[in-house]
């Protein structure tokens, strides 16, 4: 099943990846119906139809993007996870979410890899 609709978010992605793919060792890539997005080789978060999912937030951080955008839980395949999707309806959105996707970048920063 595809969660990520290329013709609908056009100005979300360019919005999203103008700030997002410049920042170092940021690479993007369509897995799993998503448009991903990664440090290295760990998730910072992807964006989905109308949306985007936010890896590994804090509790607090958590609880602060549902109390100021809302959103639902993220459902793949019949199974709803723990994963939250925060709802994105346009560029301006993007920025508005923003300052919690560079904390999940800095987190995935300083967490080293595993071997």
């Amino acid at each position: 099943m595809k969660y990520y609709d290329e013709e609908k978010m056009v100005d979300i992605q360019k919005t999203f990846d103008a700030e997002v793919l410049t920042w170092k060792g940021v690479t993007s890539k369509p897995m799993m119906g998503c448009l991903c997005y990664f440090y290295n080789r760990k998730f910072i978060g992807f964006l989905v139809t109308n949306g985007v999912v936010l890896m590994k937030l804090s509790e607090k951080d958590q609880k602060e993007v549902k109390a100021k955008f809302g959103g639902k839980p993220f459902e793949m395949t019949g199974q709803t996870g723990r994963l939250w999707v925060t709802p994105l309806k346009g560029p301006r959105d993007v920025r508005s979410v923003m300052p919690f996707v560079r904390k999940r970048y800095e987190a995935a920063l300083t967490t080293p890899e595993k071997t």
